[in-house]
Order: structure tokens, then sequence, then C-alpha cells
């Protein structure tokens, strides 16, 4: 008798991973959006049908702990007993250490050597998690959540709204603002569908956008209140030539409440 071929074998392969798709939501009410003509190999989704398989089995008891538990208990230099010479590579070491658990931190934006060894000794290994080992499963902290940064948020929100307006992305657009307060260029209340309007405009005279830059210049914020300027400039394909436009936005955001900044008033170069 001949081996079963590779085909036979795959067709088998995918019937016992929706066998187990079934199981899976049957015990634990897992739901999955992965359907029987996956494009993922018959033996990689097995793989990670069996992964999830003992991540649920695992979290159903699954008690929380001090991350610094999770890592066994390490023993760490104080930060103030390291000399500075030593400081780089005492930080390296605690970061494989990290990594060697599969846990990672994520720096938005740069910080000193110091302030990284003390974010993590002093806090991050008294946070708690849950108490799961799953080989390649990965569990990522942000330095920004914990210290906001006010400034780096604000400039990356009014981006956000610009790259937005510039793409003629209304889904993306309606995030990067807010739903009240808003304000057009001249101070009057202003609804989000006449800004989608202003921006249908806007693409109906510049087509073919090309080059688009945002460069902020500068941000100020005070309390819940931000400005920030950016630098524009982008290309546009009207017929018979490109045209090549550069100017200065103004945009004003305020804090979201559920996180983050909202644009409210735009002052874009020739268009709000």
């Amino acid at each position: 008798m001949n081996p079963p071929d590779n085909d036979f074998q795959d067709r088998i392969q995918r019937i016992l991973n929706e066998k187990k798709r079934d199981e899976l939501a049957e015990k634990y009410g897992a739901q999955f959006s992965l359907e029987g003509d996956s494009d993922l190999p018959a033996e990689v989704e097995a793989q990670w049908l069996d992964n999830v398989e003992e991540f649920e089995r695992q979290f159903e008891n699954a008690t929380r702990i001090p991350l610094r538990e999770f890592l066994g208990s390490p023993s760490l230099r104080p930060l103030a007993d390291i000399p500075s010479a030593e400081l780089e590579t005492e930080l390296n070491q605690l970061l494989d250490l990290l990594a060697e658990h599969d846990i990672f931190i994520d720096f938005l934006n740069e910080i000193e050597d110091a302030e990284a060894y003390r974010f993590i000794t002093e806090e991050l290994l008294d946070e708690e998690v849950d108490n799961i080992h799953i080989p390649g499963m990965q569990c990522h902290f942000i330095y920004e959540e914990f210290h906001p940064n006010d400034e780096q948020d604000a400039k990356m929100w009014a981006g956000e709204f610009l790259h937005a307006f510039f793409a003629n992305d209304e889904e993306q657009l309606d995030v990067a603002v807010s739903g009240e307060e808003l304000l057009n260029a001249r101070g009057e209340p202003i609804s989000l569908a006449e800004i989608h309007q202003l921006m249908a405009q806007f693409h109906a005279r510049h087509r073919l956008i090309s080059s688009f830059e945002a460069m902020p210049l500068t941000c100020q914020v005070e309390g819940d209140s931000a400005t920030v300027e950016l630098a524009l400039s982008w290309e546009s394909s009207p017929q018979p030539q490109t045209v090549a436009t550069m100017g200065r936005a103004t945009l004003h955001l305020k804090r979201s409440r559920y996180g983050g900044w909202d644009v409210t008033q735009a002052f874009l170069p020739g268009l709000l």
C-alpha cells in the first residue's frame, strides 16, 4: 500500500482542526474567526489550536501574582548601588531576564537608563500578571501607559487627524476628533458630518495626493487642552501638472475621556 500523499494528510489534519475548534468552543466558550478554509498550513493551525487549548486550561485556574514572582523572584541590585559605568550592563541583563520569560517593555520615547531601570525594579515588578506560562506567548508593557507623555500624545493625535484628512478616511478621522465641541476655523460650532463634507470637497479639488508630510513644530499643553503646530507639505495632481503645497497647520485638542486626545478645531492652510 502506498503511503498517503500530502494532500490527503492535509485534509485529515484540517478535519481534526475543525473538531478541535468545536471542542474548545464547547468547553471554554472560545470563539474563532478562523474558518475551515483557513490559509494557514494545517499543521501550523494545529499547533496554534494546541496553544489555545493550553492557555484556556491554565487560565481556567490561574491566579494573579506579582511580575517579580512570575520571574522567579530574582535578586536585583538597587539602582542607588549601581555605578554609572555599570548601569547599561545591569539594564540589559534585566531586559534579557524579562525576555527569557516572554515579557517585553516598549518605550515610545527615549528615556534615561536610570529611569528605565527604576521603572522596572520599583514599579513594574510589583504589577500583577496571570500566572500562565505558554511558550512563545508574549506579554508587552508600555512605559507611557504608566507615565503618560502629554506632549507626545497630543502630537500623535494631531498627526492621526491630518493623515486621516489627507487620506480621505472618514472612519479614521472620526477616531481622531471629538464628537462634541467641534469648531470650524471661525470658532463656530460644526458637526462631524460637516467635517466629512469639507474633507470630500478638498479631495474633489485635489486628486491623487502624494508625498504628504506633517512635522510637529510646537506643542503647548495646559491642563486638559493642547495646541499643536505642524509644518505640512503635499503634492496633488490636478490636470495638467502636479502642484506642490506647503504651509503651517494649527490644531486644538482636548483630553479624551477615553484616553489620548481629541481634535476640536483645525486651521489648515487653504482648507479649514
